[in-house]
């Protein structure tokens, strides 16, 4: 079993091939990150759905401490949802799981923020899933595009990589037949369309390391 991993604070993704070689997606947008109508489009075209509840909004005279207890408490609920999940599929010690690495994009709080979350989630995959951290792989954003196609693809290109895959899925045939239900009116991706398919390049970046071992 593959399982790669997209981890970011409002849409984690993640994407698994199992042993008899199906796909698998899942998202955990929070709440304000799509309507409810898009949520049942996804659930209805091959997308587990976890709608996770917004970060809590903090009053304007919260001090330090009130923050850090609030990201406590929101990384705690984020990080175990994804590791309860993957832990329902029973781990062997054969079954590996990559993340993707920390985005360019992200810079001071954010970072730090990010960087608390995924330390949380590597260790209660380990816990949750009674992995090894020799089971975890990781990969820079640069790494994961390549493996799409080029080393500074744009989402959009990651998306158009992906409809011109050979992954055979339900998700997969619904963006092919019928993008328009899952973009804008001017045609861009609504979310987290971008971070589903990352996850699943994710895996496919870990499965060709495994294939080349």
């Amino acid at each position: 079993m593959i399982v790669g991993i997209d981890f970011s604070i409002k849409s984690p993704a993640v994407t698994l091939l199992s042993n008899s070689g199906e796909w698998y997606f899942y998202t955990f947008a929070r709440n304000s990150v799509a309507k409810e109508d898009f949520f049942l489009t996804l659930k209805n075209n091959g997308v587990n759905v976890i709608t996770l509840p917004d970060e809590p909004p903090l009053p304007k005279s919260a001090n330090l401490t009130d923050r850090e207890r609030s990201s406590i408490k929101d990384g705690l609920m984020q990080t175990r949802s994804i590791s309860k999940m993957l832990s329902a599929w029973s781990f062997t010690e054969d079954d590996q799981i990559a993340i993707e690495g920390f985005s360019f994009a992200s810079t001071g709080n954010r970072l730090a923020q990010i960087s608390g979350y995924q330390w949380l989630l590597r260790s209660y995959l380990i816990e949750d899933c009674e992995i090894s951290p020799e089971q975890l792989w990781f990969y820079s954003p640069m790494t994961i595009k390549a493996t799409a196609g080029k080393g500074n693809y744009k989402k959009e290109e990651m998306i158009e990589a992906f409809i011109n895959s050979d992954c055979n899925s339900q998700f997969a045939e619904a963006l092919r037949n019928a993008p328009a239900e899952f973009q804008t009116k001017r045609g861009q991706w609504l979310k987290p369309i971008d971070d589903i398919v990352d996850s699943y390049w994710i895996a496919k970046t870990l499965q060709k390391t495994i294939e080349n071992k």
